[in-house]
């Protein structure tokens, strides 16, 4: 999986499960409770690794990291995890910000001894689709 040559300005994180709440500068938290709920349960088991792209303490983009999710189409213990939530504000789409944080996530997967990494998205999300296909993956769930 490449590099890009001129990554976006901004710095990448990890999300303390006490600031969560603050990932609604993102996406809508109040609209999806049921999943936000779900979501902050795994990433406060530590299930669940979420990163954060900020440029000068904006928060723009997060993707987050799945180690088991019950599903061996998704995840196999110490072998393959899932790529969850990448999420990029819009206005702020199409800079790298996207890319950027699946090469840090790949890496990250890396440094955890994972192998594979699976991912899920909707047809209809074709830019999405590109990315994925552009940073190596051959299948998307």
């Amino acid at each position: 999986m490449g590099t890009r040559e001129n990554p976006p300005a901004g710095e990448i994180f990890p999300l303390d499960p006490a600031e969560y709440s603050r990932c609604r500068a993102i996406w809508d938290m109040d609209g999806n409770r049921e999943a936000a709920w779900r979501w902050y349960r795994e990433l406060a088991k530590g299930n669940r690794s979420i990163f954060i792209f900020r440029r000068d303490d904006e928060w723009l983009a997060e993707i987050a990291l799945v180690r088991d999710a019950g599903d061996p189409d998704y995840t196999i213990p110490s072998r393959r995890a899932y790529v969850s939530r990448l999420i990029v504000r819009p206005g702020y789409r199409r800079q790298g910000i996207g890319g950027t944080l699946v090469d840090f996530l790949v890496e990250k997967a890396r440094q955890e001894g994972f192998r594979e990494l699976s991912l899920g998205v909707d047809d209809a999300n074709t830019a999405a689709r590109q990315l994925y296909f552009k940073k190596g993956f051959t299948q998307v769930l």
